[in-house]
């Protein structure tokens, strides 16, 4: 780490987006430092200074919203902070206004809006400033079917679109973040599968909500879909309907590693 660059904390559950803002941020003046919770997040906020913190506003534990809220009564409330969501209520968007939030990054966001936000934030130092707009909210709890810049006759699965969309046409910088997703989707079905037998909404949810971006980063729009309608069901109580979408997502998750070669073996 550089100590004359400014720390910028990410909070992200998901080790696949959290690998896509890495290699998004890579060659950036500053340093980054991951973690995986709102508590983990507070322990680091105490341990150093941070110009920024980027947050999902879903996570284990305590939610965003409440970590900035922390944030705000804590010595660093001056801190900077930018939120992950696929979609905010209107009451949640208040809030994050009331907390002078920077801005909100629609999932699944791009190379290019990702790079630009942390740059106008952090050439806005010192951290604290208010957010430049106002939050958008959504009509409801529910994810934001599609971002506003993707093309509207953009594939159904489509590797090249989504190079295009998300990274900026870099293809090399898009197959990184695609072979760390392979790596990763073995434990993600099997997660799946494991919170189904448990019958775990809320965690299932989860982890739909974290599939839907990461499928449609990867160009994986039919499977994104199934992602969404599994989180959906969760989010609605309808066990019937979880379950099913989580078998049509599971087979699409095994397909994938398959044509790539990476299927998992059964002992």
């Amino acid at each position: 780490m550089n100590p004359a660059h400014p720390a910028v904390l990410l909070v992200e559950d998901d080790a696949s987006i959290a690998r896509f803002v890495t290699l998004a941020l890579e060659g950036m003046p500053l340093n980054l430092v991951s973690c995986a919770s709102a508590e983990q997040a507070q322990s680091l906020l105490q341990s150093q200074p941070f110009a920024l913190l980027i947050t999902d506003l879903m996570l284990p534990g305590a939610s965003g919203v409440e970590l900035i809220e922390w944030l705000r009564s804590s010595p660093q409330a001056g801190c900077s902070a930018v939120v992950f969501s696929a979609g905010v209520r209107a009451d949640v968007a208040l809030r994050l206004e009331q907390l002078q939030v920077w801005g909100v990054l629609r999932k699944p966001v791009s190379v290019a809006q990702l790079v630009d936000c942390v740059e106008s934030v952090l050439a806005a130092q010192p951290a604290g400033s208010p957010a430049p707009a106002s939050v958008q909210a959504a009509d409801a709890d529910v994810p934001v079917d599609m971002p506003s810049d993707m093309p509207s006759d953009m594939p159904a699965d489509g590797g090249p679109a989504a190079v295009s969309s998300y990274f900026g046409g870099d293809a090399a910088l898009f197959h990184s973040y695609r072979a760390s997703c392979l790596a990763q989707l073995p434990d993600d079905v099997a997660l799946g599968e494991n919170l189904l037998a448990a019958r775990d909404a809320a965690a299932l949810r989860r982890l739909a909500h974290n599939l839907k971006s990461v499928l449609r980063l990867l160009g994986h729009e039919q499977a994104s879909g199934l992602a969404q309608t599994l989180e959906q069901a969760c989010l609605a109580s309808d066990w019937a309907g979880a379950t099913d979408a989580w078998r049509q997502l599971g087979a699409a998750l095994l397909g994938m590693l398959d044509g790539a070669g990476q299927l998992p073996r059964r002992g």
